[in-house]
């Protein structure tokens, strides 16, 4: 048993290529907050499809890299506060919002990534949403499990950065979202 860990660590030292797919325990997740008189709910959305390369290596972070591609029409409502009818109108209004027609992907790929103190990554790049590019910084660990691993990591969208505004289901501001969207995931990255 030693010996696999001697060679995972000699792999990881030397930087190793990875696949980013669905998988058991993995999410990718997106948060709406409501203000106006829904103020404290969120709206909590998960994509089911996406794909992504890691290329990683522990002792030299900077010399890391990922590319991710979401497909946006993969979306689902996981709120638990509505109701099936209301989840499949707050989808549309989704799919409306990100113009899944038009731009059925996000994509992000990394163009610098920096060990943080705390041994967490800044993994900086440009996130494509609705075909507009810009700058995002998303906080990054990577945990090894078995010969795979574990990414997890957060950011936050701004919606006005992307053009993501929604319809208001009800009119002069009394129920909106944030300009903020929280993102979160947690994925597996297996040995290519």
């Amino acid at each position: 048993m030693r010996w696999m860990a001697a060679v995972f660590f000699t792999l990881m030292a030397a930087g190793a290529d990875y696949r980013l797919a669905p998988a058991p325990n993995a999410k990718f997740q997106l948060e709406v907050q409501k203000t106006g008189l829904m103020s404290g709910k969120v709206h909590v959305f998960t994509f089911e499809r996406y794909a992504g390369e890691l290329s990683y290596s522990a002792s030299a972070a900077e010399q890391s890299s990922v590319s991710f591609t979401l497909e946006n029409n993969s979306i689902v409502c996981r709120d638990t506060w509505v109701n099936e009818k209301d989840k499949v109108k707050i989808v549309q209004v989704a799919h409306e919002s990100m113009d899944t027609a038009k731009h059925p992907q996000l994509s992000f790929r990394s163009r610098t990534v920096v060990r943080r103190a705390d041994g967490d990554f800044d993994v900086s790049g440009p996130l494509s949403i609705k075909g507009i590019a810009r700058p995002i910084t998303i906080r990054v660990s990577v945990t090894p499990e078995g010969n795979a691993l574990r990414v997890r990591g957060r950011a936050t969208i701004l919606r006005k950065d992307y053009g993501v505004n929604p319809k208001a289901a009800v009119p002069f501001g009394l129920i909106g979202n944030k300009e903020e969207m929280p993102v979160q995931f947690e994925l597996l990255a297996t040995p290519r």
